[in-house]
């Protein structure tokens, strides 16, 4: 019965994330400070797509819709994912209900790898320089938080969470160093401010390539790997005695997670909290079973990040950015976090 019980709330919980993302698609689609009917909008990209040939679509409303809104969306949704399925990853990993790429310090480390390739010009050298750069900084970071955290093969929670904590304020601090030399230059400099406080606004479908690709490689690794994943929240010694390669899936599983991390802060900025938040909202309705938690917390993710972009383009009448309202909801929620959690900091 709680079997039955636990199906049909995935099930209905799936439905109303695909509902809420149709509808935050399709507002963020037709609305804005020119406003068009979903039908008109639905014809101007079946047009582009080559499907319909009537009703030719004006310049302008190409410009909006194909070239403007549609990537913009379907970034946030894609990073929204990818940060969700990221932290999911990372807490089944450590059973740590508070490792997420933000707190461990992996979204600092891919923010300074393409703070460095913007910086460094290597972007208008190379267009996949970003992408490259913030995946690799991820990775560097979450391997140099994990080798801290890990003794005699036991991995304190506690330590990996001030190691995050001191490698996102040593990371941060080279990151304002590098910001400092650019204001040289202030295009340069006001490019990577703007990008670090987590943004959408002129993302193409570059940007949508790009965390599509790291998206979907990511997401074959993992699910090679999911079962194994739910054995490694037994803990290591059993999955060892289950016959699971502990080390191998370990380290393929935190590169997935890297990947996710690198190719969505790449596009996006930095986006506080979205991994942080996502999987617990899941794991509360569906259960920790990775095979269901991974993909819902990814759906969740995109939805909380569509309408979040939704609410700075077009409720705030400031310009505040989206990783800034992100991080305004989720640091009471990490709060909480710390709160309930903090008589459970053991080794693992």
């Amino acid at each position: 019965m709680n079997s039955k019980r636990t199906r049909w709330a995935t099930v209905t919980f799936a439905l109303l994330l695909l509902l809420l993302l149709a509808g935050g698609l399709l507002l963020s689609l037709t609305h804005g400070s020119w406003v068009l009917s979903g039908s008109r909008v639905a014809q101007i990209i079946l047009a582009k797509c080559g499907i319909l040939t009537v009703a030719e679509p004006s310049p302008v409303e190409l410009a909006i819709i194909w070239d403007g809104r549609l990537p913009r969306v379907l970034a946030a949704a894609l990073v929204g994912f990818s940060l969700a399925v990221a932290g999911a990853v990372m807490q089944g990993i450590f059973k740590n209900p508070m490792a997420s790429p933000g707190v461990i310090g992996v979204s600092s480390g891919a923010a300074l790898g393409a703070v460095l390739a913007i910086y460094l010009g290597l972007t208008s050298v190379f267009t996949a320089s970003l992408p490259m750069m913030a995946v690799g900084g991820a990775l560097l970071t979450l391997i140099i938080v994990y080798v801290i955290a890990t003794s005699a093969g036991r991995t304190s929670i506690a330590t990996l969470l001030l190691a995050g904590i001191a490698l996102n304020l040593i990371l941060g601090a080279v990151t304002s160093f590098v910001i400092t030399l650019s204001t040289r230059e202030f295009d340069v400099g006001r490019v990577i401010v703007t990008w670090l406080m987590g943004d959408f606004n002129n993302r193409n479908w570059m940007h949508v390539e790009i965390v599509t690709m790291t998206a979907l490689s990511a997401l074959a690794l993992i699910f090679c790997y999911v079962r194994d994943l739910n054995i490694l929240m037994l803990g290591e010694e059993s999955a060892a005695n289950l016959g699971v390669e502990v080390g191998r899936a370990r380290n393929i599983l935190l590169l997935a997670a890297s990947i996710l991390t690198g190719g969505a802060i790449a596009v996006a900025g930095v986006i506080g909290f979205i991994g942080l938040v996502a999987p617990h909202m899941v794991r509360a309705i569906v259960g920790p079973d990775n095979r269901r938690l991974l993909p819902l917390a990814g759906l969740l993710g995109a939805v909380f990040l569509v309408y979040a972009d939704l609410c700075v383009r077009l409720i705030i009448p400031v310009d505040l950015k989206v990783g800034v309202l992100t991080s305004l909801l989720g640091g009471p929620f990490f709060i909480y976090q710390i709160i309930r959690y903090r008589n459970r900091f053991e080794y693992m």
